[in-house]
């Protein structure tokens, strides 16, 4: 079973962007976004695992034209309640109702963890995305304190965290990957302002690629 399709969780999840820690870690992560695709032609995009539309929403405002397809009919009734000019749609992306090379840009922020089928999902983006199209996929990193307490966690116990290597090779089909990383946590979960302690792994991953021209 999918967790975000129960209402409460799917409710939590917006209500953490609200709170001080949430928006904190919030513009870490889009800061590290914002740099990663300022070069991305801003054109129609295909957000898969929209959720609540908080990510689409940050999209939309760098303008892009956005199709945002989420499994969660709890996750998206949240996202149609504020009224973003996106088609929301509810669909599997583990079997996408589009046709081969459809969008020129694929965006996905923590999805990848809680699907079924990793591999079938990077099929399907690969399939729709456009040769020359650019993927944008943010991860949560298993080497991370987050992924080592995640059993005590309703939201990330059946969670499948995806080390950077493991990243890197998922998406190694498509072109030339680019990872970079952001939000540290110590083990009490503190946020920490830099990168300053190696020991200590990061939590978010980001990776951006562009797909190969077709031969």
């Amino acid at each position: 079973m999918n967790i975000f399709e129960n209402i409460k969780i799917a409710q939590e999840y917006d209500a953490y962007y609200t709170t001080e820690f949430g928006q904190k870690v919030d513009l870490i992560e889009k800061k590290l976004v914002t740099t990663m695709t300022k070069d991305i032609p801003k054109t129609k995009m295909l957000e898969l695992g929209c959720g609540t539309g908080h990510w689409t929403e940050y999209f939309l405002q760098k303008g892009f034209e956005i199709t945002a397809i989420d499994k969660s009919a709890a996750m998206l009734a949240l996202a149609k309640e504020k009224n973003l000019k996106a088609r929301f749609t509810l669909g599997d992306s583990q079997n996408l109702d589009f046709g081969n090379d459809s969008f020129s840009v694929i965006s996905s922020i923590t999805m990848l963890s809680f699907v079924e089928n990793q591999d079938a999902v990077i099929d399907e983006m690969y399939r729709v995305l456009k040769p020359e199209g650019w993927l944008v996929i943010g991860c949560l990193n298993a080497n991370s304190i987050l992924a080592k307490n995640k059993e005590q966690s309703e939201t990330f116990k059946d969670a499948k965290f995806l080390t950077p290597k493991e990243l890197k090779q998922k998406l190694a089909k498509f072109g030339d990957v680019k990872l970079d990383f952001a939000v540290y946590l110590d083990d009490k979960f503190t946020l920490l302002d830099s990168k300053s302690n190696a020991s200590i792994a990061p939590v978010f991953m980001l990776a951006t690629v562009q797909k190969n021209k077709k031969i």
